[in-house]
């Protein structure tokens, strides 16, 4: 597909303004009910404040261990545990995360952390009494926080899914896997900039790519820019590194790639996809100087949508061979590197289907 230079140019810039509009922050909220009665643990090497039956098990959570409690915080709320579970879709479970994030703290790594937030943090983190002491600590803070929000936003998406009776279908990347969408839920603040990345690149892409489907150039794109989108939001929107905010991005894509029983996918639609996420990040990784804050450049929204416009506009027709070959050869090994590596060797995209 050619895009006329005119209209892609239209396009970009309206793809700028829309996307710099949610380059995210999220909006500041309400305390917690103080009459909720509390008690003290320790959590990463401080003092916190939890409501009394706050779940425990919540904190410093393996992936592993949160799909066994969803499961069973399902189960207890009458969710159907066996055959086709009604599974909600990025749109919905977005306006769960904006507003159980909205209930507390902003912390990123350009503002630290804010003035009107203090009074809460002094409170909950009796051991911090100043506000560089907060900034010094906004990692171990935001953790804290993500696990709070955590429960309730578990909380809602059951109560979804348990009132819905069906499977909810859509374009890619429209729907949420079971192993995506569990990835997700354990750390929400990441989870609200990747979806929104997602919802993001799916309006770009109808307008840059009308034809965009499975297989194609604007499929391409879509899966690239996508990455892209992740990474940069989830660096500007929290207090995230370099490793945490590229290996969030890319366990989630990945796992989009799976089937609801944790299963790799693999065929050439699976390899496609997963070529060029890794391509996005490695061109990412590559443009964005490592820094903290506001030491940190990387490339801005309408950086990420030129350039990949033109590496999906660039991009040649290749096999499932093909791809395969450029990573080791149609194995086990080579399938387990595409859903499980971080980077590339590659910053090319590829398309399968013209």
């Amino acid at each position: 597909m050619k895009l006329n230079l005119g209209k892609a140019a239209s396009l970009l810039i309206f793809g700028f303004t829309i996307l710099s509009c949610n380059d995210p922050k999220l909006e500041q909220t309400s305390a917690p009910n103080a009459s909720e009665k509390a008690e003290t643990i320790e959590f990463k090497g401080e003092r916190v404040i939890i409501p009394i039956y706050f779940p425990k098990e919540l904190f410093g959570q393996t992936q592993e261990e949160f799909d066994a409690y969803y499961e069973k915080a399902a189960q207890d709320a009458n969710v159907r545990s066996s055959g086709e579970r009604a599974l909600i879709t990025y749109e919905e479970l977005l306006r769960i995360l904006v507003t159980q994030n909205a209930k507390y703290p902003t912390i990123n790594s350009e503002e630290g952390v804010l003035e009107k937030d203090l009074e809460r943090i002094y409170r909950d983190f009796p051991n911090i009494e100043t506000h560089a002491e907060a900034n010094e600590k906004r990692a171990v803070i935001y953790d804290y926080y993500q696990t709070l929000c955590k429960r309730d936003v578990v909380a809602e998406v059951i109560a979804l899914e348990n009132a819905k009776n069906a499977r909810t279908n859509g374009p890619s990347p429209g729907s949420l896997t079971k192993p995506e969408k569990n990835h997700l839920l354990l750390n929400p603040g990441y989870a609200q900039h990747y979806i929104q990345a997602a919802n993001d690149v799916k309006a770009l892409t109808k307008g840059l790519y009308p034809n965009e489907n499975l297989g194609n150039r604007g499929n391409a794109f879509k899966h690239a820019t996508w990455n892209a989108l992740s990474i940069r939001y989830i660096l500007k929107g929290s207090p995230a590194s370099e490793n945490q905010a590229i290996d969030f991005t890319q366990d989630g894509t990945s796992k989009h790639e799976q089937n609801d029983s944790g299963n790799q996918i693999q065929n050439n639609y699976a390899a496609m996809d997963l070529h060029n996420n890794m391509s996005a990040r490695e061109w990412m990784e590559n443009e964005t100087k490592w820094g903290f804050g506001p030491f940190r450049s990387m490339p801005s929204v309408n950086d990420i949508i030129n350039n990949m416009v033109s590496k999906a506009n660039a991009s040649a027709q290749h096999s499932m061979t093909d791809i395969l070959n450029w990573h080791g050869g149609n194995n086990a090994t080579t399938w387990n590197n595409l859903y499980n590596n971080l980077y590339s060797p590659n910053q090319h995209l590829v398309f399968i289907e013209p």
